[in-house]
C-alpha cells in the first residue's frame, strides 16, 4: 500500500482527481457526472466580499459553503448567491438544493426564510450543538 499524505492546500487538480474518479464510476452506472460551482461578488479592489460554492451530488445540488463579509451582510448578497446556486442546479437537472448548518446559527432560520425545510438533525456535534440538514425542492 502506498503512503497516505496530508495535503494542507489542495489544488484544483487534487480535487479534480476525486471528481473524475466519481464521474467515471457514475457514468458506468448510467448517472450523469458531478460538477462544482463557485459564485462570488467582489469589491472595488477585486477582493471577494461574498461567495458560495458547492456541487452536484448525483441528484440534489449541495451548498458546501456560503460566506458574506461582515461589512456587506444584510444587503442581499447571500440571497443572490443562493439564487445563483439554485439556477446552476436547475441547469444541471437537479431536483433540490441541500445545505448543512448548525441549529443555533443565524443561518438556520435564514435558510428557512429562503424556502429550505429541515430534512434531518444530528446531535453529535461539539458543544452539544445540533447539526441540521436542510433541503429546498426545485420546480
Amino acid at each position: 500500500m502506498r503512503p497516505i499524505v496530508f495535503i494542507e492546500n489542495p489544488t484544483e487538480k487534487d480535487h479534480g482527481a476525486i471528481y473524475h474518479g466519481m464521474n467515471k464510476y457514475a457514468a458506468g452506472r448510467g448517472l450523469s457526472g458531478t460538477g462544482g460551482y463557485f459564485f462570488a461578488a467582489y469589491d472595488d479592489n477585486n477582493n471577494i466580499i461574498a461567495a458560495i460554492s458547492g456541487f452536484d451530488n448525483f441528484g440534489p445540488a449541495e451548498i458546501g459553503g456560503l460566506w458574506v463579509h461582515e461589512n456587506f451582510r444584510n444587503k442581499g448578497y447571500g440571497k443572490a448567491l443562493v439564487q445563483k446556486a439554485e439556477e446552476w442546479a436547475k441547469q444541471k437537472g437537479c431536483k433540490a438544493v441541500t445545505v448543512f448548518t448548525l441549529k443555533d446559527w443565524p443561518a438556520f432560520e435564514w435558510y428557512q426564510k429562503l424556502g429550505f425545510k429541515v430534512e434531518f438533525e444530528r446531535v453529535e456535534h461539539g458543544n452539544n450543538l445540533i447539526g441540521c440538514y436542510l433541503i429546498k425542492k426545485l420546480m
